[in-house]
């Protein structure tokens, strides 16, 4: 048996999944070898299979299972014995499945816990902060305001694996001899959303809001992948100077870095617009420098300027607005109202 596939499986998904469970209840010599493999080029993936493993064991005698398609066999052997055995009435002990169930819940409860709270650690920005980190392999982030990465304590057993929500710039440390063979314990990954960004070496810029993710990449390669794979939804490995935007239930978009230096003035405090759209700059005002911005006419969401915009500060962009749009800008500390 692979069980290379669980890599991304949570605790819920194994414990709702057919094969797994099989492999549970059948414990061939042969899938356990497998097993024991899994358990030691993934020991901090392997954590959530074991949690998992560990709890169906302990109720596969009752035969106690979410997934559906089990259910249907051990309610097919219960029938079978039925009609083979003289009719007798039998009354259902509820109390004893309720303190199964009880069980069941504070075991399933308690790690997910584990694994979604007490062996992360996590760092969050506030708005127009920005703050650079170190992770335990050696790799750089910078967060933008507003920002937030995850990763586990044992960080550097197993898979390198960090969560985003916010803008972050990523400079991974490799670990890698052989960049077109790299084996599970020498991989970085990033999931921001429903998407999933395999490190193959490299310098990246992700931003992950609003249900949309886009990542730049500057150096190296990386892969792009998604929790939901289909048809439509393949993977797609980039290369230096691409872009990618996506956003659930869509298509990848991709295109080329016109300006490299763009996707990181960021880093330096600098607000950068290419051809932007008046809401795309309220957008960066609101999600990464915290302002409250009112616009009584949606209508000026549309409003373009054209060119480049260049500043260091939210003074000169606004300045800049109200010139060139022909705007009234009023600003009263974090609070914005634009008119016409």
């Amino acid at each position: 048996m692979d069980f290379s596939q669980y890599i991304h499986y949570n605790y819920e998904d194994l414990l709702n999944d057919d094969a797994f469970l099989h492999f549970i209840i059948d414990q061939k010599a042969s899938d356990l070898d497998a097993w024991e493999n899994f358990k030691k080029e993934q020991p901090y993936r392997s954590k959530v299979a074991q949690a998992a493993f560990e709890t169906l064991s302990a109720y596969r005698q009752q035969k106690v299972f979410t997934n559906e398609t089990s259910q249907s066999m051990v309610f097919d052997r219960i029938t079978a014995t039925i009609n083979t055995t003289q009719p007798k009435i039998k009354s259902f002990n509820f109390l004893s499945f309720f303190r199964v169930a009880a069980v069941f819940a504070v075991v399933a409860l308690t790690a997910v816990l584990y694994f979604s709270f007490w062996n992360k650690k996590s760092i969050e920005t506030d708005f127009g902060h920005i703050q650079t980190l170190t992770l335990p392999d050696g790799s750089e982030v910078t967060l933008n305001g507003n920002s937030k990465i995850s990763y586990a304590k044992d960080f550097k057993k197993g898979t390198r694996e960090v969560w985003l929500n916010g803008e972050a710039l990523f400079n991974v440390k490799h670990i890698n001899i052989d960049t077109n063979n790299i084996k599970p314990a020498e991989k970085f990954m990033v999931h921001c959303g429903d998407m999933n960004i395999e490190v193959l070496g490299t310098t990246f810029n992700v931003k992950s809001r609003h249900d949309q993710t886009s990542v730049g990449l500057l150096s190296g390669k990386i892969k792009i992948d998604y929790n939901d794979v289909s048809e439509t939804k393949k993977a797609f490995i980039m290369a230096p100077g691409d872009f990618v935007k996506y956003a659930r239930e869509s298509k990848l978009v991709h295109q080329k870095i016109v300006n490299p230096q763009h996707l990181t003035a960021w880093t330096t405090r600098h607000l950068v617009f290419q051809d932007a759209s008046l809401e795309e700059m309220i957008a960066v005002l609101q999600d990464d420098l915290g302002y409250e911005v009112m616009l009584p006419d949606d209508e000026l969401n549309h409003l373009k300027l054209e060119g480049e915009i260049n500043v260091s500060s939210v003074k000169e962009l606004l300045q800049i607005l109200s010139n060139t749009l022909y705007l009234t800008i009023k600003t009263e500390n974090k609070k914005i109202t634009i008119t016409k």
